[in-house]
């Protein structure tokens, strides 16, 4: 019946930071961006090789969350964390053992407007 999820909203305020953030820093590419409502653009990135995009949805602030946003997935995650870090990535945690399945890392960062 449903085949994959196309994108899941990730809610930033600047567009513009959010897309050289997650292009240069997270090597994502823009699938789209064109003109949306008044004032922002419908910005969809993909992610090499894989099915699932995000959106960039309207944030009102930048005031960080604790929640998580945006769930990425890698096979090498203290790789990752090390690549992130020399990229300037501000990370948070990690890699740290996950408490939902043994065996599994985890790590946290923090991307330009708190999510």
């Amino acid at each position: 019946m449903i085949d994959y999820v196309k994108f899941a909203p990730l809610p930033v305020r600047d567009q513009n930071r959010a897309l050289a953030y997650y292009t240069e820093k997270l090597g994502m590419r823009v699938a789209q961006d064109r003109p949306y409502q008044e004032g922002s653009r419908w910005i969809e990135l993909t992610i090499p090789g894989a099915q699932t995009g995000i959106w960039f949805a309207p944030r009102g602030d930048d005031t960080p969350s604790e929640q998580p946003s945006l769930i990425l997935i890698t096979t090498n995650v203290k790789a990752a964390h090390a690549e992130l870090a020399a990229k300037g990535v501000v990370l948070t945690q990690g890699p740290t053992d996950s408490p939902w399945r043994a065996g599994e890392l985890f790590g946290l960062f923090r991307h330009t407007q708190g999510n």
